[in-house]
């Protein structure tokens, strides 16, 4: 009989910080391996040190939209003025060149047999890193599942609060956010998957705390805050029990956009770009503007 413990961690977001802590629970739980399921770095500018840690511990790793994101900008060269799209070259500028071509190589999905139970892997869906598979989109839900191969389907991206359930007598598993949940005060979430007799015997939410006054010095030390002080406070919020405000801050930007420019990307747009919301200046400052009191970086 064999008794193997998987740790799936997805959606980083370059928080290096929250991840150093989730890799220690993982070594006490004598976790025997590793999963990681993309949006490894952007968000928090601290790409380097997170792929340093994730290459570290694994191979077996998936991109997310976020590296996709850095890949094709990579290619396109987009010379957009928006101070929003400041953040995209800073976290582009900040990666090494081994790193960018690391992300570069990675799959958006992966099947992996672990005594005689197949598990795939995904960022988003197994279609794209893009697609969300939310916990309430039951048709998607059940599109996935119905015919699959795998005895479960496990997957981040949507940052909502980590569940599993078993639909179609499959195991689905959402393993939340490790970075940037919007949920909680300075906790990271990670799930590890026990495997014992062939079959699925346990899934476990793990929710690790981190310090986010490190967090906040090593923004500070990263000189992102030159280019744009909007994003990294909304990245704040979210990990400092402020998470509505983040939401709130981005609804209220699309709903803005869209009534003024009747779309929400850049016309010139290709591939994931086309997804990427990209406020015009005016809407981005002036909706900082609103919101500064819940601001930490003046």
């Amino acid at each position: 009989m064999i008794k193997i413990k998987v740790a799936v961690i997805s959606d980083i977001h370059g928080n290096s910080v929250a991840l150093k802590e989730v890799l220690k629970d993982a070594e006490k739980n004598k976790v025997d391996d590793y999963v990681f399921l993309g949006d490894l770095v952007n968000d928090l500018p601290f790409g380097n040190e997170t792929l340093e840690m994730v290459r570290k511990y694994s191979e077996k790793i998936l991109k997310g939209n976020k590296e996709q994101y850095l890949i094709e900008y990579d290619k396109y060269k987009y010379d957009w003025k928006n101070i929003q799209f400041r953040n995209v070259k800073f976290m582009y500028n900040e990666l090494t060149c081994e790193n960018l071509e690391f992300i570069k190589k990675l799959p958006h999905c992966l099947t992996i047999e672990y005594d005689g139970v197949k598990i795939l892997f995904a960022h988003g869906s197994p279609k794209s890193v893009e697609e969300q598979l939310h916990r309430e989109k039951r048709d998607l839900l059940d599109f996935y599942t119905k015919d699959l191969e795998a005895d479960a389907l496990i997957f981040g991206h949507t940052h909502e609060p980590m569940w599993y359930e078993t639909i179609n007598g499959k195991m689905v598993v959402n393993t939340g956010c490790c970075g940037v949940s919007p949920f909680y005060v300075g906790k990271a979430e990670y799930v590890i998957i026990e495997i014992n007799n062939r079959k699925i015997e346990n899934v476990e939410l793990k929710l690790i705390n981190y310090d986010i006054n490190i967090i906040k010095e090593k923004i500070i030390e990263s000189k992102i805050l030159e280019e744009d002080k909007v994003l990294m406070n909304l990245s704040f919020c979210a990990i400092s029990g402020k998470g509505s405000i983040r939401r709130d801050f981005l609804k209220e930007a699309k709903k803005i956009m869209f009534e003024k420019n009747g779309r929400l990307s850049v016309e010139n747009a290709k591939g994931i770009y086309k997804y990427m919301k990209l406020y015009d200046d005016d809407i981005w400052l002036g909706l900082a503007e609103k919101y500064k009191e819940y601001f930490v970086f003046e």
